[in-house]
């Protein structure tokens, strides 16, 4: 279990509450997106719930769901390791977003843009850019956009190639190594306000009792996980066991039947091949009757 204290950004639990500060938020946003001064101001969605709840809820999803004052919509979201399947969950992301964009009877056309990020924590699609950035367009006609204002960003903390600022490289080199002194070596103002929210943040002694509480109901449950399927790999163990036991009983009752068939054939001169053919018993079992 990790300590309060040694969480880095790349940490879902540090990263959803550094990225509850709108002013990081924007920040983050016009860094990622070349959007330097466009975004006025953000609102979270669901930003009413408590701190317990936003923790402790079964229903929270999204790490960082918010909207500007144009209602464009953004998904900002922690991946470490696992990028298997992360296409598909962007698209996921994208059906939630859409799902809660417009009232029933609404037109299509007041959908606004939607951007879903994901900060990984190593390469996602193995080509080495820091950032690579999705957008839907014609496979006959590249240069035709398909026009559906959606733009899916996943960015590389471990990425060495592509054209992008030296603000974001700054921030990618201090995701997963969150420290005082990082941030200092990296020098970079953004990277210098994550930083000192980040220490602000570690000094809430109500934020660490429910990292804590948190931590240790996801160590039951897992526990609970690891003793379900131990205690399901025992019965179907069993089971298994039975199902052999009842093949081989079968198999041996059907022996011992041939054998007393074959016993009684040879009693009444039937040839040893005859026998082995209609018994399928072996020439050496039948001899020795």
């Amino acid at each position: 279990m990790k300590n309060f204290q040694d969480l880095n950004l790349c940490d879902d639990f540090l990263f959803k509450e550094v990225m509850r500060d709108e002013k990081l938020v924007i920040g983050f946003l016009e860094m990622v997106l070349d959007l330097k001064g466009k975004i006025k101001n953000i609102k979270f969605i669901d930003s009413e719930r408590t701190i317990k709840n936003r923790y402790l809820e079964k229903s929270i999803v999204l790490d960082v769901y918010a909207e500007d004052e144009e209602d464009n919509m953004y998904n900002v979201e922690i991946q470490n390791g696992k990028f298997h399947s992360i296409a598909k969950r962007s698209r996921m992301y994208q059906s939630k977003l859409d799902g809660r964009a417009l009232k029933p009877g609404e037109d299509y056309a007041n959908l606004k843009k939607q951007y879903i990020i994901f900060v990984c924590t190593g390469d996602p699609f193995g080509h080495g850019l820091y950032k690579y950035t999705f957008e839907n367009r014609c496979l006959e006609e590249p240069k035709l956009i398909l026009g559906d204002e959606t733009k899916k960003v996943f960015l590389n903390t471990k990425g060495t190639k592509g054209e992008v600022s030296r603000e974001l490289k700054a921030f990618l080199s201090f995701v997963e190594q969150s420290t005082v002194q990082n941030a200092e070596d990296i020098n970079d103002p953004y990277v210098a306000k994550l930083s000192a929210k980040i220490e602000d943040i570690k000094k809430d002694e109500e934020l660490g009792g429910i990292y804590m509480t948190l931590e240790e109901k996801m160590n039951e449950l897992a526990k609970d996980k690891m003793a379900e399927g131990r205690e399901i790999g025992i019965k179907e163990g069993i089971k298994e066991g039975i199902k052999e036991g009842i093949k081989e009983g079968i198999k041996e009752g059907l022996h011992k039947r041939s054998l007393e068939i074959a016993k009684a054939m040879k009693e009444e001169g039937y040839a040893v091949d005859e026998i082995a053919k209609l018994t399928k018993l072996s020439k050496e079992d039948i001899e020795s009757l």
